[in-house]
């Protein structure tokens, strides 16, 4: 079986993490610094010196760009990398499901939680319908995605809907065949058909 994440993973994901942070704070003690050196210099001018405005506006361009900074580093970059690394930590304790599926196509990339996923379609059965369920499971972008066939019979570990290890046990063209047959004879359901 293919395990996907291991120790390096978590680690590289939490070094990330904190690289990250290290250099937000860069950035806040150069803003800090900017802010003090502004008031410094205000505090040093004479009464109704004409170079008073310098400092003032020095300190709200860099507020105001600070401010914008901060939104876009912490909501985007900091925060996707604080999902992926809580992701990854949370494998190593977390319930995961054993699977025997056939692997039906992939469904291009989706964000979910903060973190960005190839999509893969797996045909599963269920118990309580006692039919063949189409199942979305997540495999994160970070990784490679696995190459699966069309018709592959995959065993594969999953954390909550995340594939966390595999490997293909076989291949059944016969049920790919089937089911495109299945689906192509099935009528789309279009609003207003119901009555």
């Amino acid at each position: 079986m293919t395990i996907l994440f291991e120790d390096a993973d978590l680690y590289a994901a939490y070094k990330q993490k904190k690289r990250i942070l290290h250099v937000y704070w860069a950035v806040l003690i150069a803003f800090v610094a900017i802010c003090v050196a502004s008031i410094v210099f205000y505090v040093s001018l004479p009464y109704e010196d004409p170079l008073q405005p310098i400092p003032q506006a020095v300190t709200c361009v860099a507020s105001c760009l600070f401010i914008i900074f901060s939104y876009v580093f912490l909501g985007i970059k900091f925060h996707r990398s604080r999902r992926y690394y809580k992701l990854i930590s949370s494998f190593s304790g977390g319930m995961k499901q054993i699977n025997r599926s056939i692997f039906l196509r992939y469904e291009g990339t989706e964000l979910k939680d903060g973190v960005d996923y190839y999509v893969l379609i797996f045909s599963e059965w269920s118990k309580k319908k006692s039919e063949y369920m189409d199942r979305k499971i997540y495999s994160v972008v970070e990784k490679a995605c696995p190459q699966f066939e069309a018709g592959d019979i995959v065993s594969y570990i999953t954390h909550g809907n995340v594939i966390v290890g595999h490997s293909v046990i076989g291949h059944d063209d016969a049920f790919i065949e089937e089911k495109q047959r299945e689906d192509a004879a099935r009528q789309p359901i279009r609003i207003g058909d119901f009555k």
